[in-house]
């Protein structure tokens, strides 16, 4: 059974840190760095973390955005390479995000590098994004992690991400159903365009389906952190964090100190 899972089945809240890795070869962006200068800035943010008592690693290509559809073979080898330097030096689960959608190439990464889950953005329905229409993996995710034999393998599914717009749906409820019941998500993540959406969002699946394991996926920080998991199960991080208050930017120890702190405090008192 996936360790994550077996964190939000304990009810323990647990905190996600995003490790973002610079431009990778094959991508985009890519300017000629060699690999092991952009494992040592990926290796250096997820010691941070790892050191302040993060639960959970969240490593993504973040690099290249734009992102295409598909990865290409150089950014699924060194994705690999960085997820496995980054499960040796963790105690924690590690788990990936890969070109938003590619989950091919995610569970491809996930079996080779023995990730714990992995975290697909647009899981059933369709949506309009900066990068084009993307449409539902719930299939494609099932036949890939069947494919190399991810079973333990856990699929943290976006239901209406902040970053596109759903197209031609019935509503949120409706995907939130069909990502937990038909698409067979492990747990889902909501972000809202706004910290008040992202609230409602987890009060409405909350009310739908009291016993799926809602995260957050952006808006959380050390002085909300209680208020924001009354309807939650736990919470994707890293702007809060950083010295940039955004997602790229580096980590601050003494930021993720106070943040893992107040989360503790939360737990306790629940």
């Amino acid at each position: 059974m996936s360790r994550l899972l077996d964190m939000l089945a304990r009810g323990g809240r647990p905190v996600i840190g995003m490790v973002q890795l610079p431009p990778l070869a094959g991508g985009a962006n890519y300017g000629g760095a060699p690999v092991g200068e952009v494992l040592e800035a990926a290796l250096e943010e997820a010691r941070v973390l790892a050191d302040n008592g993060i639960d959970g690693l969240m490593v993504q290509n973040l690099g290249d955005i734009p992102v295409a559809h598909a990865a290409t073979a150089a950014q699924v080898a060194w994705m690999t390479r960085a997820t496995v330097e980054i499960g040796r030096i963790a105690a924690c689960p590690v788990g990936l995000n890969m070109l938003e959608n590619d989950v091919d190439a995610m569970f491809a990464v996930a079996s080779a590098a023995g990730a714990d889950f992995v975290r697909i953005k647009v899981f059933v329905g369709a949506m309009v994004t900066p990068f084009g229409l993307e449409q539902g993996r719930a299939h494609a995710a099932a036949r890939a992690r069947r494919g190399c034999g991810g079973g333990d393998i856990a699929i943290l599914a976006d239901v209406h991400d902040r970053t596109g717009t759903p197209l031609a749906t019935s509503g949120f409820e409706e995907d939130l159903d069909f990502a937990l019941r038909l698409g067979g998500a492990d747990a889902v993540v909501v972000t809202g365009k706004s910290h008040a959406a992202t609230l409602d969002m987890a009060a409405r699946a909350r009310a739908a389906h009291p016993a799926a394991h809602v995260l957050l996926g952006g808006g959380v920080t050390a002085e909300n952190f209680e208020e924001t998991m009354e309807n939650a199960s736990g919470a994707i991080v890293s702007s809060s964090m950083k010295d940039s208050g955004s997602a790229v930017g580096r980590f601050v120890p003494e930021r993720v100190e106070a943040f893992m702190a107040a989360a503790r405090a939360a737990r306790a008192a629940a």
